[in-house]
């Protein structure tokens, strides 16, 4: 080595004193260094560890408030639904209780006025009855008995025909004029039925019109001037 102008001594002690500087670089600065380094890069990896945890509590959060939003919607939709359906079902209640309020209200009226034109009726009895019997007395020019002629006439208004025994148990019975209890009495009696309804319509001019299901026996004077008007033409 002297040869080649190093000097053993020298180079040693270089050697010597580079490891005394590298062992004290090392212990020294190197590995608090490093320690720095590696805390660093803890801290670095925790941060980015929380940021995707907060970035996924975020996720979460949103995803869970949009469901609660669309929870909220679906119920506000069906209570309005609901609330839409029973305004509607309380305006159909309302409606059917008019409708029947006012069908009560025609059919009372309507009972009302059949009563009261039944009620006329029944007063100008006796006054048909006594201008018929003028009537007759005029034409056949003398006076009739009072109490024969009132009975011809109240037949011609009452008397029911001869084929209305066992008409059936339900039988609506029309007159021309309100009949008496007690000929509404004899009516039950020759029929035999067990209800019935008795209707006055003045349009029949006279005699009895006796329905019970689909039979009619019609006595009326109304039916047998149709009779004659047909056989004449």
């Amino acid at each position: 080595m002297a040869g080649l102008g190093i000097n053993g001594g020298f180079l040693l002690a270089q050697i010597i004193n580079f490891l005394i500087i590298f062992v004290a670089i090392s212990a020294l600065a190197w590995r608090p260094l490093v320690r720095v380094l590696e805390a660093r890069r803890e801290r670095i990896a925790k941060g980015l560890e929380d940021a995707r945890a907060a970035e996924q509590a975020r996720a979460n959060a949103e995803r869970d408030a949009q469901k609660v939003l669309d929870q909220a919607r679906v119920e506000s939709t069906r209570l309005v639904e609901e609330a839409r359906g029973r305004g509607e079902d309380q305006a159909r209640v309302i409606t059917e209780q008019a409708n029947r309020d006012a069908e009560a209200i025609r059919a009372r009226a309507r009972a009302e006025a059949e009563e009261q034109a039944t009620s006329q009726l029944g007063q100008l009895r006796t006054q048909v009855a006594q201008l018929a019997i003028a009537a007759a007395e005029r034409v056949i020019g003398q006076s009739l008995d009072q109490q024969k002629a009132t009975q011809i006439v109240s037949d011609f208004f009452t008397r029911a025909p001869d084929n209305v025994k066992n008409l059936g148990e339900d039988v609506e019975v029309v007159s021309a004029l309100p009949l008496t209890d007690a000929e509404q009495g004899q009516i039950k009696k020759q029929t035999g039925a067990k209800n019935i309804n008795f209707r006055v319509d003045p349009s029949i001019l006279g005699g009895l019109v006796l329905r019970s299901g689909d039979r009619v026996v019609d006595a009326s004077v109304r039916n047998n001037l149709q009779g004659l008007a047909s056989q004449m033409h």
